[in-house]
């Protein structure tokens, strides 16, 4: 393919993907809001960037500090809202926009990476599978850092093979700018960290394999200057303000996944005492396994399988079977990838292992440490677009080994592509503009507003959208956001802090606020006010403080 060729198509897709992705974006909000695709935490994001450009410093609540979000978002949402003032529903359409952008240009980066190693047919095609993905599309529009983190990411990988690993004799400058590249990474999302690592683990490496002197370890040193220079100061405020490394969100997130695994059906209330026991974390490996369906290339396929069985009324059977389906997919794939190393044709593929060793990081770290299978799929979101990259190898294997087949093989091939190509596109245009209600946060932010006093302070475990968009003073339980009611929850004293913080209402699934308040006994301190009554039916509760 002629080089002019490839840019007019390149270029018409990276267009396509922009236009399809604004269009989502400016959906309207009641769609975005309660359809799946803003996340409840995207709205603690969006207040906190609220809060600081009227001055109130980082806060969810303009009450109690906090750290639990991702500084480099946040910080890019300020000026939106310092522009927009009073109007809550613009600043989300702009930070949908920008998640928009960032998006189109990881599509290219995808291209950029996979023509290292693959033909430009296989490369465009990885390009298109990443940028038009049912998941890719949902998770840019998810009002969090998401997005951004991994055109980061995507940034970083593509300066490293361009103009870092390949060369011998490195301008010591260059370390420092993908050291500045890695810190915008980190800063974007902490557990960026872990391809930081695994960059360097890479680079180290081959200085060995290159037997290069130990003074080339000095100009090196400069990239772990440039990710503290741009990271470093909000490590330090982070510790300072919370007495820990780890953002509120992050501790919060592991006490609250252990809280919740009754609720979840993965465990018993006595793991938030006792831990994580063998049975919780196989849960939590099983269902990060599970989320690794929806990599862009192979989504549609689980996706088929599942929706088959559910015509037949078979799901069960043929959920299973996906799974077996998966587990030989992944172990082919990896099987594929090691043996690239004895073909010298595709050795140089492996230049990028340091990404599946980031990979593999982050699973571990996930499934064994941090959990939150509620939030797997963002989490695991640097991991599809990794994914992407490697099936552009795939792809390019398939389109060499095709070349050698008969007519009859290539048109099979072709036919099994068109209805791919057919079922990929369908399901994504049903998931970029469909309007199904998938969250009840913004009616019940509705029922608040009609059925609350201005002067009632309302406490709520999911508080992101009912905060953002109530007039009331909501305070959030769970402690994301929220460290004072983080430490209630540990002590098991949630009781005493809602009645010191003076909290009349509160309001969550009615599952929840069983783990941590007697709603049944005569002693119960709460009075209910609705009683899973609210329409649509959502399970949800509110209590009024006695």
């Amino acid at each position: 393919m002629s080089k002019t060729r490839s840019t007019v198509l390149n270029t018409g897709l990276l267009l396509i993907v922009l236009i399809f992705h604004t269009s989502v974006a400016w959906q309207d909000f009641g769609t975005l809001a309660s359809n799946g695709f803003l996340y409840d935490d995207s709205f603690y994001a969006f207040n906190i960037a609220k809060n600081i450009a009227e001055g109130n410093g980082a806060s969810f609540d303009s009450i109690h500090p906090t750290t639990g979000f991702q500084p480099l978002y946040v910080f890019l949402l300020v000026p939106v809202f310092m522009i927009c003032g009073e109007n809550c529903v613009f600043p989300v359409h702009i930070a949908l926009t920008f998640l928009a952008l960032f998006t189109t240009i990881t599509t290219w980066l995808v291209y950029r990476i996979s023509r290292r190693y693959a033909g430009v047919a296989a490369s465009l095609a990885a390009a298109a599978l990443w940028g038009l993905s049912p998941v890719v599309m949902r998770q840019s529009a998810n009002g969090l850092e998401t997005a951004i983190t991994t055109f980061f990411i995507a940034l970083s990988v593509y300066y490293y093979l361009e103009k870092v690993r390949p060369v011998k004799n490195i301008p010591p400058l260059r370390f420092l700018l993908l050291g500045i590249f890695l810190g915008l990474t980190v800063l974007s999302r902490i557990d960026s960290v872990f391809l930081v690592l695994a960059l360097l683990l890479d680079y180290l490496l081959l200085l060995r394999r290159r037997k290069s002197p130990g003074s080339a370890l000095i100009p090196l040193s400069l990239l772990p200057l440039g990710v503290l220079f741009l990271f470093g100061p909000w490590l330090l405020f982070n510790i300072i303000e919370s007495g820990s490394a780890l953002q509120d969100s992050g501790s919060a997130t592991r006490y609250i996944s252990l809280a919740y695994a009754s609720y979840f059906g993965q465990g018993t209330r006595a793991l938030t005492s006792a831990g994580p026991d063998p049975a919780f974390v196989w849960v939590q490996v099983v269902h990060s396994m599970s989320v690794m369906k929806v990599i862009p290339p192979v989504h549609i396929l689980f996706r088929a399988i599942d929706k088959t069985g559910s015509f037949l009324n078979s799901y069960r059977a043929f959920h299973a079977a996906g799974n077996i389906l998966g587990v030989i997919l992944l172990s082919a794939a990896i099987f594929k990838i090691v043996r690239w190393r004895k073909d010298t044709g595709k050795a140089s593929r492996r230049e990028i292992d340091f990404l599946f060793l980031f990979s593999v990081l982050l699973l571990v770290s996930y499934s064994f440490y941090i959990f939150g299978t509620f939030f797997f799929l963002r989490y695991y979101y640097p991991i599809y677009f990794i994914a992407s990259v490697y099936f552009a190898f795939f792809l390019q294997d398939i389109f060499d080994w095709l070349k050698t087949k008969r007519l009859l093989v290539k048109r099979i091939a072709l036919s099994f592509g068109l209805v791919y190509l057919i079922l990929f596109a369908s399901f994504s245009y049903s998931q970029a503009f469909r309007s199904r209600r998938a969250t009840p946060f913004y009616e019940i932010a509705g029922w608040i507003k009609e059925n609350t006093s201005k002067e009632e302070k309302i406490g709520v475990f999911q508080a992101g959208t009912i905060g953002y968009l109530c007039d009331r003073q909501v305070i959030n339980l769970d402690g994301k956001v929220n460290r004072e009611a983080l430490d209630a929850l540990k002590k098991g004293s949630l009781d005493r802090y809602v009645e010191e913080e003076g909290i009349d209402v509160i309001i969550d699934h009615t599952n929840i606020l069983e783990i941590f308040f007697d709603l049944e006994s005569e002693n119960r301190t709460c009075t209910v006010i609705l009683d899973k009554r609210m329409e649509p039916t959502s399970g949800w509760i509110a209590v009024r403080r006695r």
